[in-house]
């Protein structure tokens, strides 16, 4: 393994620790190259991995104060995307489980013991999309995107801000969402 530059080491991330956005900008950008390789070869898509590596960078910096545990940033980093990436195809292959078995059901009639599940999650789906609409403008935007399957970096282009007012976004919303849905 290459060691670690003396400029990614404790003091570069004592620095981050303390809101020094220079620090997290030389990280980043020392940082970025490498931790999106491990993602893209891990999932296979160079598309999710910029999202991985983004969301693993945006965590940094917003859970920033809550690592000084951390002795090695470098690790840090590969560690958080390597767990996202696993997350994220995690996540492809329920997509891809529910998918197959919806299939199978809508070739002849839906179980009896399933109309109960269907009915929640259709009921879920509905009172989701209602209160996506009662959300804010630029949160509901955002929001409305990342449905339709849009990345953070395409909805950062399409609505010409950045990926992290994206995330930021994603993130407000989110929270609205948890409050009016619970």
């Amino acid at each position: 393994m290459d060691k670690i530059p003396s400029h990614t080491g404790p003091a570069l991330l004592l620095r981050i620790i303390e809101g020094d956005t220079r620090s997290f900008d030389q990280l980043f950008m020392e940082m970025y190259a490498p931790v999106f390789l491990l993602t893209s070869r891990l999932t296979g898509d160079d598309e999710s991995a910029r999202d991985i590596v983004s969301d693993v960078f945006l965590q940094l910096w917003e859970k920033r104060q809550s690592l000084t545990h951390v002795k090695d940033v470098k690790a840090y980093l590969y560690v958080a995307a390597r767990n996202r990436a696993f997350n994220h195809l995690r996540k492809i292959r329920q997509t891809e489980k529910h998918e197959r078995h919806v299939a199978l059901e809508t070739e002849g009639e839906p179980a009896s013991d399933d109309f109960l599940p269907v009915l929640f999650s259709t009921e879920m789906i509905r009172v989701l999309h209602a209160a996506i609409r009662e959300l804010p403008a630029e949160c509901k935007k955002v929001m409305e995107l990342t449905i339709d399957g849009q990345t953070t970096n395409e909805i950062a282009a399409l609505l010409s801000i950045s990926a992290s007012a994206v995330s930021h976004q994603k993130k407000r919303a989110l929270r609205v969402l948890r409050e009016k849905i619970a």
